[in-house]
């Protein structure tokens, strides 16, 4: 996936891996996820590019300019805090989680 990635939009930044704090379940504790700052491009072309590898499947994007993509079964895609990926009323509002169509 990260090769794919970087032949799309060119060098990335991984900020964070398997290590650190994730959501409960996440991808990234069983290697399957990175989070990344592109550095050729926008975050949300990035997060584009992502999902259009064929092998991705959740793809994030955070209000910080990190990307998040991983190799999981579930194709879901979210933009907000790096803290919160569910939508919630009040100030959040446009912070949201949304299924993608499966293939």
């Amino acid at each position: 996936m990260i090769a794919d990635l970087v032949a799309k939009i060119g060098p990335i930044q991984i900020t964070s891996t398997c290590g650190g704090r994730h959501a409960r379940h996440s991808q990234h504790y069983s290697g399957r996820a990175i989070d990344f700052r592109p550095m050729a491009t926008s975050s949300r072309k990035a997060a584009a590019a992502a999902r259009a590898i064929e092998n991705v499947g959740g793809v994030g994007t955070y209000s910080n300019g990190l990307v998040h993509a991983d190799v999981g079964a579930r194709e879901i895609s979210w933009h907000g805090h790096k803290r919160s990926r569910y939508a919630s009323a009040g100030k959040r509002r446009h912070y949201t989680r949304v299924a993608r169509n499966s293939r």
